[in-house]
């Protein structure tokens, strides 16, 4: 099979698992927040917030370094080596944050329930960031689906103890504790899988420590900026609103976050090529490939935000219940910010593939002093349409920085009629959708995508060979 057979083939079998596991995911979403209410969600909205803030802070960029190192090895003896020494710096980080972070929220003016019950979710955290860097592995062998597969099981079982929990009465608690045993299922399950790249151990070369620690720092400096404006938002909030006002939040701000995760798997599975034709200097090729990937997120961002629009309010309903209908309009607001991160991925990743990630330490320090002293002027005052705003803000300033940097680097243009006719199908979507939401708010999400789509292959927007000119390599 060719590479671009394989990819293809690997994508495809990712998307449909990934998809599978979504909706799982959000089924997982939509019982918690019946299981906890608006008050107890919002005291789960705010540890997984501080939890993810302390494992973003050992991230180190150990993720996007690993997969830019093992791209460019050769031999297997080198790759168990990049693998095992990479693991054990981010084991031993994560380990340390750990031990750090129930120490560290005694300090902040949290509610007692979110004080005493972090200490049952951490472990999800330290679990899911060993996953996220050892993922990098599976990316490059083009065997995504393996890691997908172990999240779709993690997240089935969590489904059938929610159920559980939810006909009989089940506790803030017992959410928590069950996630961190569900997910060490998965860990252990994508261990197994990874056995047949790698074996794992514990690698202490110092030499290449150094090494690592020299190429990543930019990388990891930016992850704790990111971090200030990603994650500051719900915690400034946190702070300053009622428990329930964080919960209306959090609930589109999950929605968020899962629809965030598409982008980050997709360009994982690019980045070798980008890299290869940056190193080939085929500029030709890094042309069509930017190009097709732009306008697929184009087209991609272009559906999802016709969709939202139209039904957020009814949609939130359904997914949390009737006591999260305040939260539809705050999810109009965050699907830009998710557009916004689609195509700051897309530039981000674009930067890393061709190690100019140095240049974006400046911008993300200039987005976290943006994004921190706009919340803690504007959320205490405006509460969560502020966080909301703002969140896309910053997401919009990344965006717009990342590009600054890849066009000061490679010689590449990102236009064609494909947005225009993304902004004609829309537009033609989304009024007709309105037309029949009186009739059902899922009626309104299928005719306005059949809409969508139909438009775009009319007007050549989209053709059955995009996909895999995205995903084709010169050889």
């Amino acid at each position: 099979m060719s590479t671009a057979n394989k990819i293809f083939s690997n994508t495809l079998w990712q998307v449909i698992l990934r998809a599978i596991s979504i909706l799982i995911g959000v089924l997982n979403l939509s019982l918690i927040t019946r299981i906890l209410g608006t008050t107890s969600f919002g005291f789960y909205t705010t540890i997984f917030a501080f939890a993810q803030t302390f494992m973003i802070l050992a991230d180190l960029g150990l993720y996007l370094t690993l997969l830019r190192e093992i791209s460019t090895a050769e031999k297997a003896e080198q790759e168990s080596k990049i693998v095992n020494n990479i693991f054990t710096i981010r084991f031993f980080a994560s380990l340390i944050v750990l031990v750090l972070a129930p120490i560290a929220i005694i300090f902040f003016p949290y509610a007692p329930e979110v004080k005493t019950n972090l200490i049952y979710f951490i472990l999800t955290f330290f679990l899911q960031s060993l996953v996220s860097t050892l993922a990098a592995v599976f990316a490059k062998k083009l065997a995504m689906p393996l890691v997908a597969i172990a999240d779709l099981l993690n997240k089935s079982v969590y489904c059938f103890i929610l159920f559980y929990l939810f006909f009989n009465t089940g506790s803030l608690r017992s959410v928590l504790a069950w996630h961190s045993f569900t997910q060490a299922l998965g860990v252990i399950l994508l261990i197994i899988f990874l056995r047949k790249f790698v074996k794992l151990h514990f690698a202490f070369d110092f030499s290449y420590w150094r090494k690592v620690f020299i190429t990543t720092w930019p990388l990891a400096l930016t992850t704790v900026l990111n971090l200030v404006y990603f994650k500051a938002d719900t915690l400034v909030l946190s702070a300053y609103a009622p428990a329930e006002v964080v919960g209306l939040y959090g609930a589109p701000y999950r929605v968020l976050e899962v629809l965030a995760t598409f982008p980050h798997m997709f360009m994982s599975l690019i980045v070798p090529l980008f890299t290869a034709h940056y190193l080939q200097k085929n500029w030709e090729q890094l042309q069509i490939l930017s190009q097709h990937v732009f306008d697929f997120f184009v087209i991609l961002s272009g559906l999802i935000l016709v969709n939202i629009w139209l039904v957020s309010k009814p949609l939130m309903i359904l997914l949390a219940g009737r006591d999260y209908a305040g939260s539809g309009p705050l999810l109009n607001i965050l699907i830009i910010a998710t557009v916004a991160i689609y195509f700051g991925t897309f530039f981000s990743y674009l930067v890393v593939a061709i190690n100019k990630q140095k240049e974006m330490v400046k911008y993300f320090f200039i987005a976290a002093i943006v994004g921190l002293s706009t919340y803690f002027i504007f959320i205490p005052k405006y509460g969560a349409p502020a966080a909301a705003w703002l969140t896309v803000l910053v997401e919009l300033l990344l965006w717009f920085f990342a590009y600054l940097v890849i066009k000061k680097h490679l010689p590449l243009k990102f236009f064609s009629p494909v947005f225009f006719k993304t902004v004609l199908a829309s537009c033609l979507a989304f009024i007709l959708g309105k037309f029949v939401f009186s009739y059902s708010f899922i009626l309104s999400i299928i005719v306005a995508s059949l809409v969508y789509v139909i438009v775009l292959y009319v007007t050549r927007g989209i053709s059955k060979e995009l996909l895999k000119k995205i995903l084709t390599k010169t050889d």
